[in-house]
């Protein structure tokens, strides 16, 4: 049987809040240790990511994104079955000359049986942005790894 709603709702009131704030850690926190975490839509062919490999992107995003603003815009909570529904759209500016954080999306989230973790996290993008931003964004990852840079972490 899922928490009872205040538990769940505190939960994901201090995770929204965290992402507010771009604040990685605080994020991260909120994760159970089996989290996973897959990109949407299937039609985008992203692999389910364990909390480690999650951890890692969402850290460098964070890391790299400047003047973050995360408007949450609407947030459906079905405590019954343990889960919510939070559109949101955020803006930030990017190491990438000429390129600006403009992503639109609908994040799923399941609660643990306690309702103080999230166990699962489905993000639904806008995919015009997805597609046209992140290969220049892993360029930018892969070129500061090589150069020893910022994305020469190794998760």
């Amino acid at each position: 049987m899922p928490a009872p709603a205040p538990i769940q709702a505190q939960t994901l009131d201090k995770f929204l809040t965290a992402w507010q704030n771009q604040n990685a850690k605080d994020t991260v926190g909120f994760w159970s240790d089996d989290f996973k975490q897959r990109l949407l839509p299937l039609s985008l062919q992203a692999p389910v990511k364990s909390r480690a490999e999650a951890e890692v992107m969402n850290g460098k995003l964070m890391e790299l994104l400047t003047n973050w603003k995360l408007e949450i815009r609407e947030i459906v909570h079905d405590a019954p079955k343990g889960t919510a529904a939070v559109y949101a759209t955020s803006q930030a500016d990017t190491p990438i000359p000429g390129e600006r954080w403009t992503n639109e999306y609908t994040i799923f989230v399941s609660f643990s049986e306690d309702g103080s973790k999230i166990t699962r996290l489905e993000e639904m993008v806008d995919t015009a942005f997805y597609r046209d931003l992140f290969p220049k964004f892993q360029q930018y990852l892969m070129a500061q790894a090589t150069a020893g840079g910022h994305g020469g972490h190794q998760g």
